[in-house]
């Protein structure tokens, strides 16, 4: 990632709780001085205008540089805050907070912005007050008018801070909504080829295997019920993604007569966690159809997930052919699904999700990074 990229993904989480954050220390560091700078050369630029100061030279060497000092010494003051509740709070509520989008959000940065304002004013009055040997401080805490002027300051920025919140807000709702809309329609193009493939095989099955057909008709009435139930809701908990798997899983498995193996080890607290539906599926459809079913003798698909820090781990593994593989005639994948997948982590968690793949040995492994919620 380039230096500018690093900049721009700081700028995008700088006000979003995450306790273990991708950007370098100087990259946020940077965005926040670069912000304070510009504040301060604007609020000093409105005081000259006013007072016609910029004739004087008391305005260059005092009220300009103690401006910018003051807007710096709000920003790492307010930055230091934030730092210290997202490494002293449980992750739990870290991991919580950082996924809010409602009123919440606005009123939590909020009351920080203004504790961080005020600290930081202060510090920064009193380092004015020692670099020119002035008194400024002490007239600040004494007087009603600058008081009055700095909390007028206050909830102004406040409201245009609230403001943004709400509009971002809605961008971000409209968006999921946008991304979750194309993805049940991609599902709802894939689902009848799959839907005519499962029946052609139990049919064929009938005459000669009934008892499988059976088994396999049973498996696919499952597996329609739990996933038309996910394409209904705009979450589910993980352990009705699992369930669903689940259900795809042991039709597949009577469908490969056997070469399919499987395993799904998640605890109680990973299954409460709120996630987006059908999620799982394409990840454990790629481990089949390009890695497994390819391989003579099958192999086996292993799901784990775990929490940690606020945050889920879910892992789906494959002992298959693996990702740089010779892919068979006619499957050769076009990296839809997993593009989706990082689509819609993007929208619906603001960048503070992840998928990776990499290679195993052997097979391939693909690990979904996500904040832990609960509904």
């Amino acid at each position: 990632m380039n230096t500018s990229a690093i900049l721009i993904s700081a700028w995008k989480h700088q006000w979003r709780m995450s306790r273990h954050r991708a950007e370098p220390l100087w990259a946020r560091l940077a965005v926040i001085t670069g912000l304070a700078l510009l504040i301060g050369l604007a609020l000093a630029l409105v005081s000259g205008a006013i007072s016609n100061g910029f004739t004087t030279a008391r305005w260059w060497q005092i009220s300009l540089p103690a401006n910018v000092l003051l807007s710096l010494s709000v920003a790492y003051t307010f930055t230091a805050i934030f730092r210290g509740l997202e490494l002293g709070l449980p992750a739990p509520w870290v991991a919580a907070i950082g996924t809010w989008r409602d009123w919440r959000a606005a009123l939590f940065y909020t009351a920080i912005g203004m504790l961080g304002g005020t600290l930081g004013v202060l510090l920064g009055l009193r380092l004015v007050d020692l670099i020119w040997q002035l008194d400024i401080l002490r007239h600040f805490m004494s007087s009603r008018g600058a008081w009055g002027q700095f909390l007028a300051i206050s909830v102004l920025l406040s409201l245009i801070q609230w403001l943004w919140w709400r509009v971002h807000t809605k961008q971000q709702a409209l968006q999921l909504k946008a991304t979750e809309a194309q993805l049940k329609l991609l599902q709802a193009q894939i689902e009848p080829h799959f839907l005519f493939n499962t029946l052609a095989n139990v049919q064929s099955l009938i005459d000669y295997d009934t008892p499988r057909a059976k088994k396999m008709l049973e498996s696919f009435t499952d597996y329609l019920r739990a996933s038309l139930q996910n394409l209904r809701r705009d979450d589910c908990t993980l352990e009705q993604e699992l369930e669903t798997v689940a259900s795809y899983l042991v039709l597949l498995q009577t469908r490969m007569d056997g070469r399919l193996s499987y395993a799904i080890e998640a605890g109680a607290e990973a299954r409460a966690a709120t996630v987006p539906p059908l999620l799982l599926q394409p990840l454990v459809e790629n481990a089949i159809h390009h890695g497994l079913e390819p391989k003579i003798e099958g192999g086996m698909v292993r799901i784990t997930a775990r929490v940690a820090q606020g945050r889920l781990h879910i892992t789906v593994t494959d002992d298959g052919m693996g990702v740089d593989a010779q892919p068979r005639p006619g499957r050769r994948g076009s990296g839809l699904a997993l593009n989706n997948i990082r689509e819609r982590l993007r929208t619906r968690y603001d960048g503070l999700a992840s998928l990776r793949l990499t290679p195993g040995r052997p097979g391939t492994e693909a690990v979904l990074d996500l904040p832990y919620q609960l509904k």
